[in-house]
């Protein structure tokens, strides 16, 4: 837990990648964009969040191929906890080595964040 607050706090909103634009295969996760103005590091936020909840395989390997696990750690800490499904939080925490027990943590806010549709009256 120690290791992503400390990143956090030293490089909040500033990912490490070099400039570069999406490959074409992506631009159907992106389709109300003008996807040849999405930059892989000016957009990053938008470029994780959006594989992370609804990729396809190759999609997914590609984003764990173009970020480190610190950036993609980061936008988990930072915005991954507010807009992605506990399922889709939980599978890249993992898959970025987030310590169990602040994984574990993240999903429980997701999960509450959810439970509008638990809590809905229904006859």
């Amino acid at each position: 837990m120690e290791k992503i607050i400390e990143l956090t706090q030293k490089n909040i909103g500033k990912f490490t990648m070099q400039s570069a634009s999406i490959p074409i295969f992506l631009n159907s996760f992106f389709w109300e964009y003008d996807t040849a103005t999405i930059d892989t590091a000016k957009h990053a936020s938008l470029i994780m969040g959006r594989i992370m909840e609804r990729g396809s395989w190759e999609a997914m390997r590609w984003l764990h191929q173009t970020y480190s696990a610190d950036d993609l750690a980061l936008f988990l800490r930072t915005k991954g906890i507010q807009i992605l499904p506990a399922r889709e939080l939980n599978f890249w925490a993992l898959l970025c080595g987030v310590p169990d027990r602040t994984r574990n943590h993240w999903v429980k806010k997701a999960r509450a964040k959810n439970s509008v549709w638990t809590q809905r009256y229904a006859h």
